[in-house]
């Protein structure tokens, strides 16, 4: 259990509504640790403030993992590698249960790589996702998570693997780095501020959740007058106040970068 605070921008850290919104969070925390659930948090502002509660212990991945495909694919479009309107084939062999539209369909259907990738964001679908990690190649995506920095991209024996705060912080400054500067980046920022599942209520919130059993996440950036990265991961053993819970962090951090 590691709590982490790097303030070497934070100005007014001496400002009393900060201590009081840092021991309120550290409570939160630390009060869900007693009870022996997992939670964990990471906060990072353009001015490499840090906040973070947690930031290396692994959670079960869910559907957080999808942006990296997505991202990996619109990369290699970019280099004239693969072609967005390509179609490919999902027959009832590749349907995958649990989130996703997909899963509904009554015959073989095409889908272009673009619609995919659509899917696969704004539906979670795990269908759609799958078919992306079978056509990329887990290996390849496995090569370019480790290249960007991350030590547990997709360790597992699913194509989900398992996360941490430092792996997510990673993901994410590669993909709005992605998205401020390529095309391809705006349907995908466009993909994540819509999205049919939220859980954090914060419009300006860039992001993918991910649920499986008591695996409970939401990671992303919120585009504000004041951006920040904010990675959110539970295991709270399917505890009723989860979405609560995420909810009452996202917001106390929230209140602390407008403070600052």
């Amino acid at each position: 259990m590691v709590f982490r605070l790097t303030t070497n921008h934070f100005e007014n850290i001496e400002n009393d509504d900060i201590k009081s919104k840092l021991k309120e969070l550290y409570i939160l925390c630390l009060d869900e640790a007693l009870k022996g659930n997992k939670v964990a948090f990471y906060y990072e502002d353009l001015k490499n403030n840090v906040l973070s509660f947690n930031e290396n212990i692994c959670f079960y991945a869910a559907s957080t993992i999808k942006i990296l495909v997505c991202l990996l694919i619109c990369k290699l479009n970019d280099e004239g590698k693969i072609n967005l309107d390509d179609r490919l084939l999902v027959t009832s062999d590749d349907i995958f249960q649990g989130s996703g539209v997909i899963k509904n369909q009554k015959n073989d259907t095409e889908y272009t790589i673009n619609k995919l990738i659509e899917l696969c964001l704004v539906e979670s679908d795990n269908t759609a996702y799958i078919k992306l990690v079978k056509y990329v190649g887990k290996d390849k995506l496995i090569e370019y998570g480790k290249n960007l920095g991350a030590l547990h991209t997709l360790e597992g024996k699913d194509s989900y693997g398992v996360i941490n705060c430092l792996d997510m912080i990673i993901y994410w400054k590669e993909l709005i780095n992605y998205i401020n500067n390529f095309e391809n980046g705006k349907k995908i920022k466009e993909f994540l501020l819509n999205p049919s599942v939220k859980y954090v209520n914060n419009d300006n919130y860039i992001r993918k959740y991910g649920e499986y059993d008591i695996a409970y996440h939401e990671t992303g950036y919120v585009d504000s007058s004041k951006p920040y990265y904010l990675m959110l991961l539970t295991q709270l053993n399917k505890a009723n106040y989860k979405e609560e819970f995420i909810n009452k962090v996202a917001k106390i951090l929230d209140d602390i970068n407008n403070i600052n």
